[in-house]
């Protein structure tokens, strides 16, 4: 008899009880892991069960976090603009455990780094980077391949090309190296352990991979405004930090957009109809040397379409915010009393599947966000959706980076279409890998197969 009461006693103890006027607590059945386990092997199909079950509001215990999720698309607006809540404490969580750089907003003023991300990243500083970016993606993407047909591993060849692509056109010429890339693959790999807080030796392999990262050389010859901005603020601090602060731009650039690139170029070569219609809309928009030019990016609005569909289905991300203080939050479904210390999770990939705001939402549609003029509108129970979609977060933690992202990704479809000839092998789609959970964009489990071979550019 002792024994149940003392598992139920520390139960209670380690993972808290539902207090009044809080949302409904889900704490698991091991103490302080609470639904970790669950909710890290699959996120989307653990938050779902939850909800069919406990409504649009309910609190998760996740290995010491208690989590609120808000699940109705119309509630978001209220989170965002909840003056308890904040991101600066979940944003400098991540810095602390991922990155080793403790009490960061304390010793550098990361309010400046973050307006210099936001400016830098938009506009003329956009195109720039964009231009830089478009050069070194029609270099590489020829040499890739011979006229003769071949055989390659899709996300393979991706990752290497953007990998290099990008980290040159931030971080300038002379900075990527085999070592830097399998130290990145390394770092990436046990990231989402990292962020979750586990002890650095269980973690060696990672931990040391961001030591010789934050050695690397970085950046190198002719690095973007935004790099050469930033480096005054980031030497406040101590020498032997200042390469870990150079990294969380490094990740935020990759880990994320490759995996995106794979999913949009993947699912536009299942579809031919899709595929059809981007191509008809590059030769309307190519120029003589072949490809579009940056300024004309905007203008592809079928390709935009096929990007955010991508994203739709593959984002596994989470915007997060904190309590400050104890306080009472008020959503379409009603009011709730939320503790100090909460996290408050809005999860996009429950509105991306919601078939009340998306048509057939498993299903792949390669022109659902297309619109000649604005932004296509979607609507729940008759209202009109604020945040459909939200791969990129919302409110003061929305990436930065996400206009340069979307370039990237049409910069290296629009290159790869009118310089390759490509064909999916037989296998089957990937299913995804899950270990991102609340990350952001899920890569695929496995590779696939592809034949492919240089064409002329489009003329």
């Amino acid at each position: 008899m002792l024994a149940p009461l003392g598992y139920w006693a520390a139960l209670q103890a380690a993972n808290g009880r539902r207090r009044d006027g809080e949302p409904p607590l889900v704490r698991g059945f091991v103490p302080y892991v609470g639904v970790a386990v669950a909710f890290g092997k699959d996120a989307t199909s653990f938050v779902q069960r939850c909800q069919a079950e406990h409504g649009d509001v309910f609190t998760l215990f996740v290995a010491g976090d208690r989590m609120t999720f808000v699940l109705d698309p119309l509630s978001a607006p209220a989170v965002l603009k909840a003056k308890a809540l904040s991101f600066h404490p979940v944003s400098d969580g991540i810095l602390a455990r991922a990155f080793k750089l403790p009490n960061a907003r304390d010793r550098l003023d990361l309010a400046e780094i973050e307006t210099i991300g936001r400016t830098r990243l938009r506009g003329e500083r956009l195109e720039e980077l964009s231009s830089n970016m478009g050069r070194r993606l029609e270099s590489l993407v020829p040499q890739a391949v011979s006229e003769a047909w071949q055989d390659a591993q899709l996300y393979e060849v991706i990752w290497d090309i953007m990998f290099r692509a990008g980290t040159e056109a931030l971080f300038g010429g002379g900075t990527v190296t085999k070592e830097l890339r399998a130290d990145f693959e390394i770092f990436d790999r046990q990231f989402p352990l990292l962020v979750a807080g586990l002890p650095r030796p269980l973690l060696k392999a990672g931990n040391d991979a961001l030591d010789r990262l934050g050695r690397a050389k970085l950046p190198g010859e002719g690095p973007s405004h935004w790099i050469r901005d930033r480096q005054p603020l980031i030497d406040a601090l101590p020498p032997d930090e200042r390469g870990h602060m150079r990294l969380p731009a490094l990740w935020a650039i990759h880990a994320n957009t490759i995996p995106s690139t794979f999913w949009t170029l993947y699912w536009l070569l299942r579809s031919p109809d899709g595929l059809a219609a981007v191509l008809a809309e590059l030769e309307e928009h190519s120029r003589e040397d072949g490809g579009p030019k940056v300024r004309d990016l905007n203008n592809l609005k079928m390709l935009d379409s096929v990007i955010r569909e991508a994203l739709r289905l593959s984002s596994g991300s989470l915007t997060v915010r904190e309590a400050l203080e104890d306080f009472a939050l008020e959503t379409e479904g009603g009011t709730y009393q939320l503790r100090k210390g909460d996290r408050v999770c809005l999860a996009p990939f429950i509105t991306h599947r919601d078939p009340d705001v998306f048509e057939d939402p498993l299903e792949y549609k390669y022109d659902r966000f297309h619109a000649e003029g604005g932004r296509k509108q979607f609507y729940k129970n008759g209202h009109r959706v604020p945040l459909p979609l939200m791969p990129f977060g919302a409110g003061s933690s929305m990436c930065p980076g996400r206009f340069f992202a979307i370039n990237e990704i049409k910069l290296f479809v629009t290159t790869v279409l009118t310089h390759w000839e490509i064909e999916l092998g037989s296998d089957p789609e990937p299913p995804f890998e899950f270990g991102r959970a609340g990350l952001g964009i899920y890569p695929p489990a496995h590779d696939v197969g592809v034949r492919m071979r240089r064409l002329q550019p489009l003329g």
